[in-house]
């Protein structure tokens, strides 16, 4: 099967923000259904990874709950290559309240076009956001055998395959406000969020 399947993982603890984040109201919204509402737009299908409790937060989604709960962000990224028959994922955590359906849309095309890449994510300021990412159905493998080593880090897993960066011209042109990739772990982070939407909504 072909097609582009957007993926949120949203199995965390949230434990440095105190709740959880995924029923959190950001601006009118749960948290989780804003992230949601900007991915569908860009993608074909999606999937919520976490609890099947959040379907209510996302109804267009399909939630699956996390195959390894215990392994982070890997254990999400291989129920979800586990669970879906799509050609490509794109991989984001739920915490990311400005994801840009444009810039998605950029990173999956690019990938379309380099079939020799496994990954297509954003490299910002030299940092590679493994959250914010392409992955094709091909790293399956790969993943497997990253759960079976000590750093199950997406950064460890990421130095086992061919990653292309999308360019900084298509990111600024996508997203100008350079927030697609911002995500909140502590309250703080919250509420410069939530100054940053009264600015550009």
């Amino acid at each position: 099967m072909s097609g582009n399947v957007g993926v949120i993982l949203a199995g965390g603890q949230s434990r440095r923000m105190g709740e959880n984040k995924a029923a959190m109201i950001f601006g009118d919204e749960p948290l989780l259904a804003r992230v949601a509402r900007r991915l569908s737009s860009a993608v074909d299908e999606l999937l919520v990874i976490g609890p099947r409790s959040l379907a209510p937060l996302a109804p267009q989604a399909r939630v699956v709950e996390d195959a390894l709960p215990t392994m982070g962000p890997l254990g999400g990224l291989y129920t979800a290559l586990t669970a879906t028959r799509g050609a490509r994922i794109f991989l984001v955590a739920c915490d990311m309240p400005f994801v840009c359906p444009g810039l998605i849309q950029a990173m999956l095309a690019l990938a379309e076009t380099h079939d020799d890449a496994d990954v297509v994510t954003l490299n910002i300021d030299g940092r590679v956001q493994p959250l914010h990412a392409v992955y094709s159905r091909g790293c399956l493998p790969a993943v497997e055998r990253a759960l079976n080593v000590q750093d199950h880090s997406l950064h460890a897993l990421l130095a086992q395959l061919s990653v292309v960066a999308i360019d900084m011209e298509t990111v600024r042109r996508q997203d100008p406000d350079g927030l697609s990739a911002f995500n909140m772990n502590t309250p703080d982070d919250w509420r410069q969020a939530l100054r940053l939407d009264e600015n550009i909504d």
